[in-house]
């Protein structure tokens, strides 16, 4: 599995990706990909063997930008992005599936709220592009900021369950009707107001490549190693904080550890899956990686089993996987055999 090192110097993002031994670059692809300029990919700086080194705007990763509260403007905007980045992929004759769909190594602006993917060919790579479960990895990172609209993220999972693939289109469509200014914004290319955003790309590269880029729009970088920001407005993270102190949320008790835990997110993850859960549960391998989320929408509450292996029981019942089963105050919750009791 190939290896990422990432830097932020002279306000330019440099990424390295080291091959373990059994990857091998494919260079024609490589090659093809190189001649082009494509807004939202990093470019190739240069290769060896088995490293490829990519530069471009800076940004931290998608992973850190979403430990922080985010908008609903915000999060529809780096949606449509990733539909954008699909777009434009199949629009240049490029694979999909080499683009890396991880949220750990795609990066975002925080001032212009670009997002800038990798494009990674390797030989012999017959592994699918998963667009949905990125997707996905988005949904259950984020942490939503408390405002007039609180249930758009367990609309659009709804939504989402609802297709049986990717499909771009009908998920742009979607976004349009949440916010149609989110999907004019991309389709006007004019992601922000910092010089680097241009229609035509080579001067994109080029602002890029001089590395004197305005300090005012990308920011101040807090560790010259890492390229991480944590600049966040103090003051707006703490009056977010007294809000959130004055909302009720659910919660579950775990009866073998008489733990409570809030349901304190649109669409909550129990489960053992590493790469996002909201709460983990330990020692008990019957409950599966991803095993049910729990959805809040119009003060209602929804439990959806996520075609768990030892199945999701309310009140001593089975529900039926990728369902939405209404639960309510006092109910039974059974993960495999593990027990709950759900609160309001």
């Amino acid at each position: 599995m190939a290896r990422y090192k990432v830097k932020g110097k002279d306000c330019q993002l440099k990424v390295k990706v080291k091959l373990s031994f059994k990857e091998e670059i494919d260079e024609r692809q490589l090659d093809f990909f190189s001649s082009k300029y494509i807004r939202g990919l990093l470019k190739v700086q240069a290769k060896k063997k088995n490293c490829i080194e990519f530069y471009g705007p800076i940004g931290i990763s998608l992973f850190d930008r979403l430990k922080k509260p985010i908008s609903k403007y915000d999060f529809f905007f780096i949606m449509e992005q990733v539909i954008d980045i699909t777009q434009k992929v199949n629009l240049n004759s490029l694979i999909l599936r080499n683009v890396v769909w991880d949220i750990h190594y795609v990066f975002i602006n925080e001032t212009t709220k670009e997002l800038q993917f990798i494009y990674l060919p390797l030989t012999n790579d017959k592994k699918e592009a998963d667009v949905l479960r990125f997707m996905e990895q988005i949904i259950y990172a984020s942490k939503t900021m408390e405002e007039a609209d609180t249930e758009y993220i367990s609309r659009y999972v709804y939504f989402l369950k609802s297709l049986t693939s990717y499909e771009a289109e009908k998920i742009e469509k979607y976004i349009f009707s949440e916010d149609r200014s989110v999907v004019n914004t991309i389709k006007r290319h004019n992601v922000g107001q910092s010089g680097f955003i241009t229609d035509k790309p080579q001067h994109y590269y080029e602002h890029y490549g001089r590395g004197n880029a305005d300090e005012e729009a990308t920011g101040l970088l807090a560790d010259e190693d890492t390229g991480l920001l944590n600049n966040y407005d103090e003051e707006a993270t703490g009056l977010l904080d007294t809000q959130c102190e004055q909302i009720h949320y659910a919660s579950m008790y775990r009866l073998l550890t008489n733990e409570t835990f809030l349901i304190n997110k649109p669409v909550f993850r129990i489960g053992k899956e590493k790469s996002y859960y909201d709460y983990f549960v330990a020692n008990n391998n019957m409950v599966s990686r991803s095993h049910a989320d729990i959805i809040a929408r119009g003060g209602r509450y929804f439990i959806v089993d996520l075609n768990s292996k030892n199945r999701t029981f309310v009140n001593g019942t089975p529900i039926p996987a990728q369902q939405e089963t209404e639960i309510h105050d006092g109910d039974a919750i059974r993960l495999a055999n593990e027990e709950f009791e759900f609160r309001i």
